[in-house]
């Protein structure tokens, strides 16, 4: 049996929040996540879930400053190079701008892909006055034809302040909204694996995104736009787990984790845990994806 390799990259870049007026300071997410995921690996409890990993590496890609554009056509240049199929990249923002850069590179390396995105918001926002903020980046994906509406999940949008425009610009898309209600009412596991069905059919690979802020604010304070409902730590750990062990998926974008408004290191340790939970699915796979 085959086995994967895992490449971890930071994009330290938060000019996006800056552009939308959230808080900055997701920039710092990368290197914080990076340690407390270092230390996870060097916990020797955490062996068994690496056997049919080959390795796992750490690297950043130094963004443009203040040009979001450039800076995801060098993350797109950066990941199409490394999509290969036993190799998985994580990504680690930044602004959630950054996943349009990732899901350009999906999109050249396997042409037809599907989008699952937990996130509090829709973040389908029209760039305005050329603006690419953070709550651009699936908007840009499926205006660009890189995205098909059909296979974009919503997954547990909940945030107060989504507006109906974007609610109504999703339904348009033909994309589907997986509601917290519904997740709750259910569990994740059912959810989760709706999601991935629509996301996968007729498609070649999907994209799994967690933003940090879809997450309960007493799980993970330090965000751009922290919320008092969401996902709990354990519906979002199930969720990165299954997205791991399932075949389909071959990239995972972790997004908007920020130090600076973090309390005890909380949203850090989560987010490394996130990513542990994710290699321990992967590390599951039946067939490793071939």
């Amino acid at each position: 049996m085959r086995r994967f390799s895992v490449e971890i990259i930071g994009v330290p870049f938060d000019h996006g929040v800056k552009l939308i007026n959230g808080r900055p300071g997701a920039r710092f997410g990368p290197e914080k996540v990076m340690q407390e995921f270092s230390k996870l690996l060097a916990n020797k409890k955490n062996n068994d879930f690496l056997q049919n990993i080959e390795k796992v590496n750490c690297t950043n890609i130094i963004p443009i400053k203040e040009n979001v554009k450039k800076t995801h056509e060098k993350v797109t240049t950066t990941i199409k190079k490394i999509l290969k199929p036993n190799i998985i990249p994580i990504v680690i923002g930044g602004g959630h701008d950054i996943s349009f850069g990732s899901g350009k590179a999906m999109f050249l390396a396997y042409k037809k892909i599907g989008q699952i995105n937990i996130d509090a918001h829709y973040d389908v926002r029209p760039v305005v006055n050329g603006k690419i903020t953070s709550g651009t980046p699936f908007r840009r994906l499926l205006e660009g034809k890189f995205l098909n509406g059909k296979n974009f999940v919503e997954l547990g949008v909940h945030a107060p302040k989504n507006l109906k425009e974007h609610y109504d610009y999703v339904i348009k898309k033909k994309g589907t909204l997986i509601h917290l209600e519904y997740i709750n009412k259910t569990s994740i596991d059912k959810a989760l694996n709706k999601a991935l069905s629509i996301a996968g059919k007729n498609t070649n690979a999907i994209m799994f995104d967690i933003d940090i802020d879809g997450i309960q604010k007493r799980f993970a304070p330090g965000c751009s736009a922290p919320c008092i409902e969401g996902f709990t730590k354990k519906q979002a750990l199930e969720a990165a787990y299954i997205a791991g062990k399932n075949n389909d998926v071959k990239l995972f974008n972790l997004m908007e984790v920020n130090p600076l408004h973090d309390v005890n290191n909380k949203t850090v340790k989560l987010a490394a845990e996130l990513i542990l939970s994710f290699i321990k699915g992967l590390n599951e796979r039946e067939n490793n994806g071939y």
